[in-house]
């Protein structure tokens, strides 16, 4: 999906409207049969409030073809009351949607930055080409593979936007390697 002023636009009246207006949205909307009514209908009005903006924004982002899943709403509200979550589901699950529903969910003039890591490089492709081209957030990867040159740094960080950004890293040590890499070790 291309992501227009328009659709920034539409995005940002989903985190902003009232629940009487969102809950109006997402029942003229999205087709009743393929929301999770049962959960939705149990939750406090806070929580039913975010899970029904979510649920707009991945219908918009979608292009009007998919709609969260319980376990993908209970994703969303453990990171809006900044609890962990864990998520344990076969490959084709759903679980990176959370992520970037969450990462949508912000307010993008707060300038977020999120991390993410992943076990293996095929993943990272998958996620940085979803994130970049699906979801419209600015994603690069950085693993052993990436460029230790300061050059590729520059360009790369210059590049990224402060609306939503994503850096995907292999592991823990890459990550802290990378650190390293472009920040230096701290002096002691």
């Amino acid at each position: 999906m291309e992501f227009t002023t328009e659709c920034k636009e539409s995005f940002h009246h989903y985190r902003t409207c009232s629940l009487a207006e969102i809950s109006h949205l997402v029942a003229t909307e999205i087709p009743q049969d393929q929301l999770p009514l049962a959960y939705l209908n149990s939750l406090s009005v806070d929580d039913m409030t975010v899970c029904f903006r979510a649920t707009m924004i991945c219908w918009v982002m979608s292009k009007m073809t998919m709609v969260p899943r319980e376990m993908q709403l209970r994703v969303v509200l453990a990171d809006v009351h900044t609890k962990d979550a864990l998520v344990a589901a076969g490959t084709g699950s759903g679980k990176t949607l959370p992520i970037a529903l969450c990462i949508l969910l912000d307010d993008p003039t707060a300038n977020y930055l999120s991390i993410t890591i992943s076990p293996l490089k095929r993943l990272q492709v998958t996620q940085e080409s979803d994130f970049n081209n699906r979801f419209g957030i600015l994603t690069v990867t950085v693993n052993e593979d990436t460029p230790r040159d300061n050059e590729w740094w520059n360009v790369s960080t210059r590049n990224i936007s402060p609306v939503y950004t994503l850096i995907n890293f292999l592991s823990r040590r890459m990550f802290i390697m990378c650190l390293l890499i472009k920040w230096g070790v701290p002096d002691t």
